[in-house]
């Protein structure tokens, strides 16, 4: 009898097991919808929001050819964002702007400075909707995510110099492997600038900057003392030696430190806490349209095809070689 007891006991366990495992998680996992969730439900609002808060970024930091050409596509984005929002029925934004906008744009009697001083304004005006837009994509964002809008922080031209990127670079400071990674990127860009101005001045100081692992050498049994000294002599021989070296050398030299440690940065911060990525993100508190900007685009590969930023192309041509080449040489693919 005590036998049977036990086994119709186990079975009720496994029956309410069941049972269990058919519910539904819990409201709070349950009820979250994640990023893609929210962008596959309304896919031609978000291309909009992310077309016009591109160009919002464009127009932040200068970085078009042709004010004319990027009027017009502004222009667009604008109108589209508009139609596909929540305001759309609303006569003075869904064509009363729109319209004074492009004429705006047209107009050759109205300077370009005062032109840029105008669409600011109007991107000033409508924020608040802009910044619900983006409270509710904020929501849905995963650690994953967050530790990609991070990268893009660091590594996005339209990003990487604004004043939210150098905050969120001292709150990840305060994480030494992030720290240590962060370094390793900004050395990387610094020495990118210098090869686009043909400048190698400073490629020894670059060398002795490069972070490297003390612990490598204890598995030696080296003491701290024999370590010092071989990085010392390390740093002695190597200025020395580049300080005779012809500027097409030091070019390659300085090239190849570049790559290295950009995807040695890149390696790192793939492997660090994504916790302190989602923390650090939300306390430099990035403005509305940055947030949007980097949201948006947090589920795609982050622009760097080489490793923590590096365009292959743009190393080519700075080595003044074959961008495919370069691309072999370091099995990348694009």
């Amino acid at each position: 009898m005590k036998t049977a007891k036990n086994q119709d006991e186990k079975d009720k366990k496994k029956e309410d097991q069941q049972m269990a495992d058919a519910q539904p998680a819990s409201t709070e996992t349950a009820g979250k919808q994640t990023l893609d969730d929210i962008m596959g439900e309304n896919g031609e609002h978000y291309d909009a929001l992310n077309e016009f808060v591109t160009d919002i970024k464009q127009l932040e930091n200068n970085s078009y050819k042709n004010f004319s050409e990027f009027g017009k596509n502004f222009y667009q984005s604008y109108e589209h964002y508009i139609q596909q929002s929540s305001i759309k029925d609303e006569i003075r934004f869904a064509t009363g702007f729109p319209a004074g906008l492009k004429a705006l744009l047209n107009s050759t009697s109205i300077t370009v400075d005062k032109k840029k001083q105008y669409m600011q304004r109007m991107i000033n005006q409508i924020m608040p909707v802009l910044s619900s837009d983006y409270a509710k994509i904020k929501n849905s964002l995963s650690p994953e995510n967050y530790h990609n809008m991070v990268k893009g922080s660091l590594n996005d031209p339209m990003i990487m110099v604004s004043p939210f990127t150098t905050n969120l670079k001292q709150e990840l400071g305060k994480n030494e492997n992030y720290g240590r990674t962060v370094n390793m990127s900004q050395m990387s860009k610094d020495m990118e600038n210098d090869l686009e101005k043909g400048d190698f001045s400073k490629l020894a100081d670059y060398f002795e900057k490069i972070p490297y692992n003390r612990d490598t050498y204890k598995k030696l049994n080296l003491n701290d003392r024999q370590i010092d000294k071989m990085m010392d002599d390390a740093n002695k021989i190597f200025r020395d030696v580049t300080s005779d070296l012809n500027d097409d050398s030091k070019k390659q030299i300085m090239g190849s430190l570049m790559l290295v440690l950009s995807e040695e940065s890149d390696k790192q911060f793939s492997k660090l806490d994504k916790t302190h990525s989602v923390n650090s993100f939300n306390n430099a508190n990035p403005d509305p349209v940055t947030g949007l900007y980097l949201a948006l685009n947090s589920s795609k590969s982050p622009v760097n095809p080489i490793g923590n930023g590096v365009d292959a192309k743009n190393f080519a041509r700075m080595m003044r070689g074959n961008p495919y080449a370069a691309r072999s040489a370091m099995g990348l693919t694009y």
